[in-house]
Formats: C-alpha cells, structure tokens, sequence
C-alpha cells in the first residue's frame, strides 16, 4: 500500500497537527465529510438552525454527541465533554460540522463566540494528545482560519 500524498485531503484530515476550527465554506465542507471515514474519523453533524442562545447551543451538542447524563448544560461541562467523548465509537479523530450558523451568529453572538472558544480550546487539547479534532463553521469567525478543501 502506498503512502497518501501529504497534500491529499484524507492525509490532511489524519494530521492531527493541522487540526482545529475553521470556516468552510459548504463546498469545503462536503468534501472533508468525505474523507472524514477514510481519515478513521467520526463525522458528527451539528445543526445550528434552531439554536437561539446558549440554552439551545448547549442542548444541540448534548443531544447530538450522547452526552452523559451528568452533563452540566455550560461551557465548562462542554469542554469536559469535548475533551473526554470515551461513550462515542471508537476512532482515529473527530469531525464537527457546524451548519447553518448565520441565525445563531445573529441572534446570540456572544454565546457563538464563547461556543467558539471553548471548541478552539478543545482542538488544542486533543492536538496535544495528537488525536485530530476538527470543526468546520459554516461562518467566518475571527477565531477560525480558512478552510481550504483543496490545500
């Protein structure tokens, strides 16, 4: 079997040095949910149309990703959560994909941005440990680089 090209986006979505939050646009975005499997990731989609302040973004992610029952409903439970994800299928990474987030960036900025916070902080952990984790933001986000599906 041959080496993947460094360049190639299943061998970028396995690096879990290059991993973290970005804005990608939905083109981008579709296409890492491709090679998210074949990278050995866990593709979980999060659907932000309905979400209208902390509340409601806290509730998305618990519902979504099966958290315990013990989970706090607040960011630092969030991060917690994030960091440990042991209830989830066993894999080599994570793929968020955050969509339809222009409504929630509208009405609840400040609650988006800390959302945004503590998901940065959660790359960072999981990098460390040299796991991928990435999250894609439908949204430009100042604490997002670019998400370039073909670099």
């Amino acid at each position: 079997m041959s080496a993947l090209p460094p360049d190639s986006m299943q061998a970028r979505l396995g690096d879990a040095a290059r991993s973290g939050v970005f804005s990608a646009q939905p083109t981008a975005a579709a296409r890492a949910a491709r090679f998210a499997e074949p990278a050995g990731l866990l593709l979980i989609g999060l659907d932000l149309k309905d979400t209208r302040d902390q509340a409601s973004l806290l509730q998305l992610f618990a519902e979504t990703m099966g958290f315990p029952d013990t989970f706090g409903h607040n960011l630092d439970a969030l991060g917690d959560c994030l960091g440990d994800l042991s209830w989830l299928p066993a894999s080599g990474g994570y793929l968020l994909h955050l969509s339809n987030c222009a409504k929630p960036v509208e009405r609840c900025k400040d609650d988006f941005d800390a959302l945004v916070a503590v998901l940065n902080d959660t790359a960072d952990e999981w990098r460390g440990r040299g796991t991928p984790f990435w999250v894609l933001i439908d949204q430009p986000h100042t604490r997002a680089r670019p998400f370039m599906a073909s670099a």
